[in-house]
C-alpha cells in the first residue's frame, strides 16, 4: 500500500497457523482490523514451513486487509521445548535479517517480548513494547515456564535499561504499570495499560446454540445431556492444568455426566493424561489440540462452563472469548480476570489455587451454569471489542509516523 506506514511486528509469532498463544491472537487482531494507513508485517516463524517456507514472504487478505508474515524462524504448533529456547534462536535469526538490510523497510519497530530490543539498541527509528505479562509476577511464580525463572535478577537486569529506551510500553497487567510508574521516574508518560479483546465476527451467543449443543456432543462421542467444561490455551505451566484435571476428578464423582474438553496443545500434554488416568477419569477427558478460531468458538457455544485454572496471567483472549460466547467461567484469581468475571454472576473466582477449592467453584459452577449464563457473560465484554482497544495502539503508530525524520 503505497501511502501507509510500514511497521514491523518483532515476535516468532505465525498469524496463519493454529499456534495456541494469546500473544498470536493478540498479533493476528492487530494485523486484522488495521486501519488502511497503517501496514504491518510480522517477521516471526512459521509452523508450517510446508505452506510458509522460511524466509520468504507470505500475504493473505483478511476482511480486505492485506496480511504479510516474514517467517525467520520455526516453530512447532504443539509448543514443544526445543533445546536452544526459542527467544535465543529468533534473536540469532533476526540479527541476520538486521545485518542484510531486511528491516530497512519498516518505519516503527514493535515487541512482544523485551529480549530482542537488545539488538537494536543504536537504532533511531520508534520502538514499542507490548508486555502480555507482569514479568515480576511471571519470572518469580512457582511452577513459571519462563526461562528466565532461574536467573529473575538477570531479566532485571536486561530490562531495566531497555525500558526507557521504548517510545511507549503497552502492559495487559495493571499491576505492571503501576510498578513500573512507582520505580523508575523515566517511564511516566511511556507506560500504559491495555486491555485484550474478542473478535465478535467469531465469538458470540450464535443463533442456533440448541444445534451445536447436540452436534458438538456428537462429535465428541458423549451422551446429549453431558456437561461440558472446556478450557482452552497451551496446556504448560502456566495453565496449570494439572490442577484442572486434579479439581474435574473430584467434581466429576458428584457429577458423574460431564466430560472435560482441552483445546490447544503443549508441553505437559503427556503428564495431563497421565494425570487424568492416575484419578480414574481418563474417559472424562478430550484433547481436541489446536483449532482455528470458529471451531473453538462453535465448542465454546456448546459448552456448560469455561474452566481457567492458570498459576498466572495478563488478561487472558480465552477467557474474553468464552464469556463473549454466553458461557460463564470458572477461574483462578489471576491477572485481570476480576475485569470481566464477577462471583456468583457471570461465573465462579476460586479463592485460592488449592484442589479443594477450584473443585468446589467448578461444581457449583456447573450446578448454577444457567443461571450465570447468556448475557451477564456477553455483557460483561463489550468494552473489550477491538475497535476500542486497538485505537490506541493505531494511534500511537499514526504519531510516530508523522514525528520529524
Amino acid at each position: 500500500m503505497t501511502n501507509s506506514t510500514n511497521i514491523a511486528i518483532l515476535y516468532w509469532a505465525d498469524p496463519f497457523g493454529y499456534v495456541p498463544s494469546g500473544i498470536d491472537s493478540f498479533i493476528r487482531g492487530i494485523l486484522k482490523f488495521a486501519p488502511p494507513d497503517l501496514s504491518y508485517t510480522v517477521v516471526g516463524a512459521t509452523s508450517d514451513p510446508v505452506s510458509r517456507p522460511l524466509g520468504k514472504e507470505v500475504v493473505k487478505e483478511v476482511n480486505g486487509r492485506e496480511l504479510r508474515l516474514r517467517p525467520v524462524v520455526t516453530i512447532d504448533p504443539s509448543s514443544s521445548r526445543t533445546r536452544i529456547p526459542m527467544t535465543l534462536r529468533y534473536m540469532h535469526a533476526l540479527r541476520r535479517e538486521y545485518r542484510q538490510g531486511r528491516l530497512d523497510e519498516f518505519a516503527i519497530l514493535d515487541f512482544h517480548r523485551i529480549e530482542p530490543a537488545l539488538l537494536f539498541l543504536r537504532e533511531p527509528r520508534p520502538q514499542n513494547l507490548t508486555l502480555h505479562h507482569d514479568n515480576l509476577v511471571s519470572t518469580r511464580s512457582a511452577g513459571s515456564d519462563n526461562m528466565w525463572r532461574f536467573a529473575p535478577w538477570l531479566y532485571d537486569l536486561v530490562e531495566r535499561p531497555l525500558l526507557p529506551r521504548m517510545d511507549r510500553v503497552f502492559c495487559v497487567r495493571q499491576s505492571a504499570v503501576d510498578r513500573y510508574l512507582a520505580t523508575d521516574e523515566r517511564l511516566a508518560g511511556k507506560v500504559m495499560f491495555t486491555p485484550t479483546w474478542m473478535e465478535p465476527d467469531v465469538f458470540n451467543a450464535g443463533d442456533d446454540v440448541e444445534s451445536d449443543h447436540a452436534a458438538v456432543r456428537q462429535q465428541l462421542g458423549v451422551a446429549s445431556d453431558t456437561a461440558l467444561i472446556t478450557t482452552v490455551g497451551r496446556i504448560d505451566h502456566q495453565k496449570d492444568p494439572l490442577l484442572l484435571i486434579s479439581a474435574f476428578a473430584k467434581v466429576s464423582e458428584q457429577h458423574p455426566r460431564c466430560q472435560l474438553v482441552l483445546i490447544g496443545d503443549g508441553t505437559l500434554r503427556a503428564q495431563v493424561s497421565d494425570k487424568a488416568a492416575e484419578t480414574g477419569c481418563s474417559e472424562k477427558v478430550t484433547f481436541m489440540g489446536s483449532q482455528p478460531p470458529e471451531e473453538i468458538a462453535r465448542v465454546l457455544r456448546a459448552s456448560d462452563i469455561f474452566a481457567l485454572s492458570s498459576a498466572y496471567e495478563g488478561m487472558p483472549i480465552a477467557l474474553l472469548e468464552s464469556l463473549a460466547c454466553g458461557l460463564p467461567a470458572v477461574v483462578t484469581d489471576v491477572g485481570e480476570v476480576r475485569r470481566v468475571v464477577e462471583h456468583g454472576v457471570n461465573g465462579m473466582i476460586s479463592a485460592d489455587r488449592s484442589v479443594d477449592a477450584y473443585a468446589a467453584c467448578l461444581g457449583e459452577g456447573l450446578a448454577r451454569a444457567e443461571e450465570l449464563r447468556g448475557s451477564k457473560c456477553t455483557d460483561a465484554v463489550v468494552p473489550y471489542r477491538p475497535e476500542r482497544v486497538l485505537a490506541a495502539i493505531y494511534e500511537n503508530h499514526r504519531r510516530q509516523a508523522q514525528r520529524p525524520g
